[in-house]
């Protein structure tokens, strides 16, 4: 509880400081402390973070010379099948030739081209000797030699080896760099008899090659281990300090360094040669230059304070400045002074801020002035909605007066048509509700088509089929008169031969089907396809501005998709010269009943 009333207390403490003080505080904070803590700090880790740079690209190089020295003994393991599967070598071995003449002749014929073959392909290979385990076949000097050439440790290792597996063994010469060779049992009968082994020496190159590449041409120190033998009894580790050999011993595959002593131990272990190849470097021999690198790094560090603090300087400035004279600002305004606060052209941040206020302050001058003409024009627009509800009474009144006189002067025609457009009007121009009943569309494009009829004469004939059940649908209005609008203009009445219009209103449980049917002028493919990808969003619906309209269609799906939601939709199909047919179909999910809009008026 005190340690929270404390911190809370330098908290007032720290919000009561000035601008100035607080920006002089961060200066401490942000730039000072932190260059100074991370200049040391990266002063005296420069050393090891070389030294881990060094060691982790090392280990990379000792794993891809690693992945290269598999891949060449790879090469040299493959070249057992060329003589496992060789049967003039293998009848060779199984003693299946009679006389040294035949031997001779089979071993020139059929064995040396292959050895040699073998050898020219691989300059890694030393020499080929095959250990025949029968004594009665023919011996070729440093070719095909007795078993008994073998050493008898090597002996009781190689006949451990399962068939089909081989071994890397060192071969026991006396040569400056180990001499290793690959060993594998061959047989006969089908695996079934065991009649020699064959050896594939090393050429010392190879891994003198390997070696060269480890030590960086010489700068580090190559010690190849045997795996299996204990560490601390190998004379060259001998040399080393205590600990770095300690940690040779007891360390798995990879790498440290030791700062104390600038030494660098990479390690990695060579399976398949039962090597463990361990490289040491000096960091001194390594980073010969890392004295200037020392005095470039603590110049850099005080320029480096020396430039921040001037850009910090020059920033600090320039916002305090800007934000006291704000604040001085702020602190004159009242109810009659509303002047704005004279500024530059600043883009930051202060000067938006800046911008902002002077655009409030403009702001609330003109709300202030302004009260007064702001209640007469809500007057004014009062008066002119009283006036807007009076004109459609008006023009009802006219019309039908209009049909009162057609009627009394027995003109049957003009008072239908008469009647047909007041009604026509009476629904366009009134804006009590934005939905309602699908019988009241219905009506409505009943009375659209009226007065079609009397202008197009024989040429329009239309149809309803109304299930009555589904009349009751709540629906928005006016979407039939577009379509059946679409229908007459663009599909009757270019056709000099006109044609029939047919409205049909189905419903099942889950929805209502609409649809309007013509035998018109239809459409050409063309633009039935784009119509239908503006339809389902795939395209622009500027495309439809064209004499031929299209707009309504996009507008009723519109609309119907946001009143229905589900899976309602429009669909269209036409024919050029035949005709169109459009279909709505109008989830009832989300439909209110006709008891449903009475009780809601």
């Amino acid at each position: 509880m005190k340690t929270w009333a404390a911190n809370l207390a330098q908290k007032a403490r720290f919000n009561k400081m000035g601008i100035v003080k607080k920006m002089t505080f961060g200066y401490f904070i942000i730039i000072f402390v932190p260059v100074i803590t991370f200049g040391l700090y990266y002063y005296n880790q420069l050393n090891s973070s070389l030294m881990e740079e060094y060691a982790r690209g090392k280990q990379q190089l000792l794993t891809q010379a690693h992945a290269s020295l598999q891949m060449d003994l790879l090469q040299i393991e493959s070249n057992y099948g060329l003589f496992q599967y060789n049967t003039n070598l293998v009848g060779y071995l199984n003693n299946d030739y009679r006389s040294e003449v035949e031997y001779a002749y089979n071993y020139l014929r059929n064995i040396r081209p292959i050895m040699s073959y073998v050898h020219s392909g691989n300059s890694n290979i030393g020499d080929i000797i095959i250990y025949k385990r029968d004594s009665a076949v023919f011996t070729v000097p440093q070719k095909i030699v007795p078993m008994e050439n073998l050493d008898q440790d090597l002996q009781v290792q190689i006949a451990r080896l399962k068939p089909g597996e081989g071994g890397w063994f060192t071969v026991p010469h006396e040569q400056e760099y180990a001499s290793l060779a690959y060993y594998q049992n061959m047989y006969a009968d089908q695996f079934t008899k065991h009649v020699g082994v064959l050896a594939v020496e090393l050429n010392d190159h190879m891994l003198q090659k390997f070696e060269s590449t480890v030590s960086n041409e010489g700068r580090s120190a190559v010690y190849l281990l045997p795996a299996l033998q204990p560490f601390d009894h190998l004379a060259e580790l001998q040399e080393m300090p205590d600990n770095i050999r300690e940690r040779i011993i007891n360390s798995a595959d990879g790498y440290f360094h030791e700062g104390n002593n600038g030494m660098i131990v990479n390690s990695l272990t060579v399976d398949k040669l039962d090597l463990r190849v361990t490289v040491v470097s000096q960091a001194s021999e390594v980073f010969h230059n890392m004295q200037s690198q020392r005095i470039v790094l603590a110049v850099s560090i005080a320029g480096l304070l020396l430039l921040l603090s001037a850009i910090y300087y020059w920033l600090a400035s320039s916002v305090t400045r800007r934000i006291l004279t704000l604040a001085r600002h702020m602190r004159k305004v009242g109810a009659d002074n509303f002047r704005i606060l004279e500024h530059g052209q600043d883009q930051d941040e202060i000067g938006y801020l800046t911008f902002s206020y002077n655009r409030m302050l403009q702001r609330m001058d003109e709300l202030v002035n302004t009260a007064q003409r702001s209640e007469l024009l809500r007057k004014e627009a009062a008066y002119k909605v009283l006036q807007a509800q009076i004109k459609p009474h008006f023009l009802y009144n006219t019309l039908e007066t209009i049909r009162m006189l057609a009627e009394k002067n027995e003109d049957q025609e003009v008072a239908e048509i008469t009647f047909s457009f007041g009604q026509l009007m009476r629904y366009s121009l009134s804006h009590e509700r934005e939905d309602t009943r699908l019988k009241e569309e219905i009506r409505n494009v009943a009375h659209y088509l009226n007065i079609h009829k009397t202008r197009l004469g024989p040429r329009l004939a239309f149809d309803f089929n109304v299930d009555e059940q589904a009349t009751g649908l709540a629906c928005p209005r006016f979407i039939l008169q577009p379509l059946v609008e679409n229908s007459v203009i663009h599909g009757i009445a270019p056709a000099s031969r006109g044609g029939s219009i047919t409205l049909t209103v189905e419903q099942d449980a889950e929805q209502v089907t609409i649809t309007i049917a013509d035998n018109g002028a239809g459409m050409q493919e063309e633009r039935l396809e784009m119509i239908r990808l503006v339809l389902a969003g795939r395209a622009d619906r500027d495309q439809l501005e064209t004499s031929e309209g299209g707009h309504g269609l996009y507008n009723v799906s519109e609309r119907v998709k946001a009143y229905y939601g589900g899976d309602t939709r429009l669909h269209i199909e036409s024919a050029e010269g035949e005709g169109t047919v459009i279909t709505l179909y109008l989830n009832k999910q989300r439909v209110q009943s006709d008891a449903e809009i009475v009780d809601r008026r």
